[in-house]
């Protein structure tokens, strides 16, 4: 199979891309990413977000999160959302979806909240977005 040379740059882009998010990664932070691949089920009807994210916290040892409520994000935030056998990573990115939030692994080496899994009033999916 033989590729084009921009589709062939813009892999190799998105390698170096991934590669560079992963090598910036305190241990901590990749310690977080690696529990965001546990497949676990849950089942939320109205359910508060906090209690939300605390059912999640029970099911997956290690994981540890923060709401933004300065920048906006609700306790009390309903969520109904329905997930078997999917990842943690899987189950943020839906969940998160209806109510515009959006969730980071903060990568801060000295940082209190390194490795937590920040709520936030975004579309980001585990990343922060490069800032302008």
């Amino acid at each position: 199979m033989r590729m084009s040379g921009s589709l062939l740059s813009l892999l190799v882009f998105a390698f170096v891309a991934v590669a560079q998010n992963n090598a910036e990664d305190t241990p901590a932070a990749a310690k977080m990413r690696k529990l965001l691949k546990t497949k676990i089920s849950v089942e939320f009807k109205d359910t508060r977000l906090e209690d939300a994210m605390d059912e999640i916290k029970e099911q997956v040892k290690g994981f540890k999160f923060m709401l933004d409520t300065k920048g906006g994000v609700s306790r009390n935030q309903p969520i109904t959302y329905k997930a078997n056998d999917k990842t943690v990573e899987e189950i943020l990115d839906e969940m998160f979806k209806k109510p515009a939030l959006g969730y980071v692994v903060i990568s801060k080496k000295g940082n209190a909240y390194d490795g937590l899994v920040q709520v936030r009033k975004s579309d980001e999916r585990g990343y922060e977005k490069a800032k302008k």
